[in-house]
């Protein structure tokens, strides 16, 4: 342990998941050129992860965009979905999740499935995000989990 560490800092792994290359961040730990739809993905993770399950998933995933509304929305709906499936394998029972859905007719069913697996689901539009674009976030806490 480094003189240097405050013992009041938070500590803990971030890892990180992108299709594309990331540049290095120090303090995490990064798969890039990876899909996380991908099932050796979720192996990957798990061989990762000091404790074998997390707290928090953060998703700000999104599909290259078509430009065909309904079809990029079902896309990114997918994404969150299968982002789901993958936190019933690695979220600890109250952990949270985060994920960017961009707003269409899937979204409910989205919302109704992580009703299903969380206590609390709120939809949140950051302030950060134009006014005029489709993209919330939905904020679900305290998983239920196994």
């Amino acid at each position: 342990m480094s003189a240097h560490h405050d013992p009041s800092a938070p500590t803990g792994f971030v890892l990180g998941i992108d299709l594309l290359r990331i540049s290095p961040l120090e303090g995490a730990v990064f798969l890039a050129d990876t899909d996380i739809a991908d099932p050796s993905t979720l192996r990957t993770i798990q061989s990762l992860l000091p404790a074998g399950k997390v707290d928090v998933i953060l998703s700000d995933m999104a599909p290259n965009a078509t430009g065909i509304k309904e079809l990029d929305h079902q896309k990114v709906i997918n994404l969150c979905l299968a982002l789901l499936n993958l936190s019933q394998s690695i979220l600890k029972p109250k952990g949270t999740m985060l994920c960017k859905f961009w707003d269409g007719s899937e979204a409910r069913l989205l919302q109704n499935r992580l009703k299903e697996q969380f206590q609390d689901v709120r939809t949140i539009k950051p302030q950060a995000s134009r006014k005029e674009s489709a993209e919330s976030y939905y904020l679900a806490r305290l998983y239920k989990g196994k």
